[in-house]
């Protein structure tokens, strides 16, 4: 018997199936919408654009962490009723609602939802469709479940507390749906779902994540499709969130290889040339930089890029985050750096002549600063870095330092990895970074190489550090942290409990 499938929004971003654009949306059965594995190539794509989109994890959700914690600061006031950016930088939750954001996560969700039900329910198998052979079919679930988990990540740490904070309390977290909404006769499938606790929400994640890996191939034919190192690499950043350091290197072992000075896979972007007494100012800001310096899927990714969103000429994703950051001579961005973000990031180590060139990615004009990450009209996003695998690793044996001498050479060496390629003329300093001093000195290089990248709320709540200075400082466990559910899901959806003021 035919179920009739409620698709929500979903269809609203199948820019390549006209068939379901032109279909009554309330009455798509799953021959409507599942009849081939173009259709669920379709239903793939949509996936992937929702959470590629500037409105989540291309634009606003790398925006929203910098907008909350202290690093950047207002520097143009725009009235954009879709992105109440000054509200959210002001903490005013009520008025910063991103409703397109939550709608974009869902639209993901639905879809990826309806690619395990169509797989698991051999709705389409390779009998009736030769395309959909078995190793296309195990590579397509585990898309859907990456693009799941990744969502749900990306929501729950934006509506729900830092894990480990209340993390069983009832309406924790967010609405976890891990089945397609079927029969829009039966309306309380959708609106009579409550929130479930951020545990519950966690332990979703990994589940999820950890059968990706199991089905995904380890390298894709096309850029910005997911493979099982970007699983991995991400099950290591949701480890690391909670707290769970056997759980994190594990991951990142997976990923980069587990000896610590040395990569296996996506080693660190260096150019070609040899620099007998270490790498020039210049070079070192132009390797910083040629991560967020790409176009196309066509180009390979730089060898650090674990998996980056595509920008195209037709289809560019950058645009948010670029108005957030793009200085030029003809247009002021709407955020600059902050005092507090160069107070933090030190930009010169010891001994006191070698410069970081990532300072180099900071342009200077009169008082303020911009960052030049973000230049490019027309440029791919990347979501996770192998950097940001060493300086886990690095951060959890510095933890150990002053107790084990391995965790302390194992931290030492991933800092020198990082520090290296970036850094005018960098060699260890005769009495290395001492044992005492090593975590400091690990979290400092976090903020130089993630800056404006999206780390830095979930990285002080991680660490249950105060958020901001003076009148913005408030305790990593505030509700004043918390994003506020779109008050179009609350008013249609029953149970569903608002984040407290």
């Amino acid at each position: 018997m035919k179920k009739i499938i409620f698709l929500l929004l979903t269809v609203a971003i199948f820019s390549g199936c006209k068939k379901i654009e032109e279909t009554d949306h309330s009455t798509l059965t799953t021959n409507d919408v599942l009849e081939s594995a173009s259709s669920i190539d379709n239903l793939l794509y949509g996936a992937y654009s929702a959470i590629a989109h500037d409105e989540t994890l291309s634009g606003y959700w790398k925006v929203f962490p910098e907008l909350l914690a202290d690093h950047v600061e207002i520097n143009v006031t725009e009235n954009l009723p879709n992105d109440p950016y000054v509200e959210l930088f002001n903490r005013n939750m009520k008025a910063a609602q991103y409703e397109k954001s939550w709608s974009l996560a869902y639209r993901a969700i639905q879809n990826a939802n309806l690619i395990i039900y169509a797989i698991d329910n051999k709705i389409i198998t390779s009998e009736k469709d030769p395309e959909f052979y078995d190793t296309k079919r195990d590579a397509i679930k585990g898309e859907a479940l990456f693009i799941r988990a990744l969502t749900y990540f990306e929501l729950v740490r934006f509506y729900g507390h830092q894990y480990g904070y209340n993390s069983t309390a009832p309406n924790s977290g967010v609405i976890l749906r891990t089945k397609p909404v079927f029969n829009v006769t039966k309306p309380e499938e959708v609106i009579g779902q409550g929130r479930a606790t951020v545990e519950e929400v966690y332990q979703s994640i990994i589940s999820d994540l950890k059968a990706a890996e199991l089905l995904l191939p380890p390298y894709q034919a096309r850029r910005g499709k997911a493979t099982t190192y970007v699983a991995s690499a991400i099950l290591a950043r949701v480890y690391f969130q909670m707290n769970d350091y056997s759980n994190t290197i594990l991951q990142v072992n997976k990923v980069i290889g587990p000896e610590a000075g040395k990569m296996e896979r996506f080693g660190l972007y260096r150019n070609s040339k040899v620099y007998p007494a270490g790498i020039t100012a210049a070079d070192a800001a132009t390797i910083a930089l040629f991560p967020f310096n790409t176009t196309g899927a066509q180009a390979s990714a730089p060898t650090e890029t674990i998996f980056d969103f595509i920008s195209a000429t037709n289809s560019p994703i950058n645009t948010a985050i670029t108005r957030k950051y793009l200085y030029s001579t003809s247009v002021n961005p709407h955020l600059s750096i902050s005092s507090q973000f160069l107070t933090d990031a030190q930009f010169t180590i010891t001994p006191a002549a070698k410069v970081d060139g990532r300072y180099a990615l900071i342009t200077i004009v009169g008082t303020k600063r911009y960052t030049k990450k973000y230049n490019k009209v027309l440029e791919n996003i990347p979501l996770i870095r192998s950097p940001e695998l060493l300086l886990n690793r690095a951060e959890i044996n510095a933890m150990k330092a002053t107790t084990d001498a391995k965790a302390y050479a194992d931290a030492l060496a991933d800092l020198t990895l990082v520090r290296e390629r970036v850094n005018s003329g960098y060699a260890e300093a005769p009495v290395p970074i001492s044992a005492v001093n090593i975590l400091a000195e690990v979290q400092k290089e976090r903020i130089r190489e993630l800056a404006f990248e999206g780390d830095r709320l979930h990285n002080l709540r991680r660490m249950h550090k105060t958020v901001g200075t003076g009148t913005r400082a408030l305790p990593w466990n505030s509700n004043k942290l918390l994003l506020k559910i779109p008050d179009a899901e609350i008013k249609t959806s029953t149970n569903i409990v608002q984040n407290p003021d």
